[in-house]
């Protein structure tokens, strides 16, 4: 009967045979490159542990330095605010799996909860103040007038606007007008019986 060996021999053999020399240091030099970034922490796990096989790294201590280096730095935080940190490389994997997912999940909550808090939002219309001072001189035909014409609605001129109008500064409103005759008028009054 034909002895055969254990997995090991038959991995460090197929390792000689299969795997050039120099892999384990062009895999160490992509794991160190290796970030996670904006993907998902599983995208990132599955990339980690496809490069350590073929560096055949073993040691726990090692595995966990080198993930993190590429962890998204939350992540890592998490992990360390937790208290006890698994020594286990396994076990450190299932342990930020559930801290991503406590982390993803909480912002899907918030997400979900100012979705539905804005959700049957409607902004009540503008009531118009009845005692407030309309310093607007034109009624809403004149305005609805204007527009259709592209008029200016100071001058009643083609080519610019009222916040850009010329005589602008020039033509006072005609409500001012008659505000300040009325105050011309009081104070001639008041002028007149001080005599």
């Amino acid at each position: 009967m034909a002895k055969y060996g254990t997995w090991a021999d038959f991995e460090k053999e197929f390792r000689e045979m299969f795997i050039p020399t120099n892999a384990s240091i062009v895999m160490l030099n992509k794991i160190q490159k290796l970030k996670q970034l904006g993907r998902s922490l599983m995208s990132y796990v599955a990339e980690f542990h496809s490069l350590v096989a073929v560096a055949n790294i073993k040691e726990s201590y090692v595995l966990i330095h080198m993930f993190n280096l590429g962890l998204n730095d939350n992540l890592v935080r998490a992990v360390h605010l937790m208290g006890e940190i698994p020594t286990n490389f396994d076990k450190y994997i299932t342990t930020v799996t559930k801290i991503d997912s406590n982390i993803n999940h909480g912002k899907t909550t918030i997400a979900l909860t100012n979705a539905n808090r804005y959700r049957n939002y409607r902004p009540q219309p503008k009531k118009k103040d009845d005692d407030a001072m309309d310093v607007d001189c034109l009624n809403k035909e004149e305005r609805a007038d204007c527009m259709a014409k592209g008029l200016c609605f100071i001058c009643k001129k083609r080519g610019h606007r009222a916040n850009s109008c010329p005589d602008k500064k020039k033509k006072v409103p005609v409500r001012q007008e008659k505000i300040k005759e009325e105050d011309d008028e009081m104070e001639n009054r008041c002028l007149a019986e001080d005599f």
